[in-house]
């Protein structure tokens, strides 16, 4: 099988979720096009560069978007209870 369509497959779900992410205002759905950015570089790698080695760094991958969506919902709570808001326009200072 031919890696190529694979890999268009995997640009064009890219494209979309980056498209997405910049037109989207809720913090929940932001985050959850970046964890399909991430899966569509995941269809990427794998379908670009079958060795072993690219397998192993998508796994890695996996393991990265698992921790980063822990982080992202874990700073999202704490947005909302300060914020009382999940609209990103409405977060307008951030002060410590």
């Amino acid at each position: 099988m031919n890696a190529y369509p694979l890999a268009a497959i995997s640009f064009l779900l890219f494209a979309l979720a980056a498209a997405g992410f910049l037109t989207c205002g809720n913090l929940v759905r932001m985050l959850m096009f970046l964890e399909l950015m991430l899966n569509a570089a995941n269809i990427a790698m794998v379908a670009l560069g079958p060795q072993p080695a690219s397998q192993a760094y998508a796994l890695m991958l996996f393991a990265v978007a698992a921790a980063e969506a822990g982080v992202g919902l874990a700073l999202i709570i704490a947005l909302a209870s300060t914020f009382r808001t999940l609209e990103a326009e409405n977060i307008k200072e951030l002060k410590g």
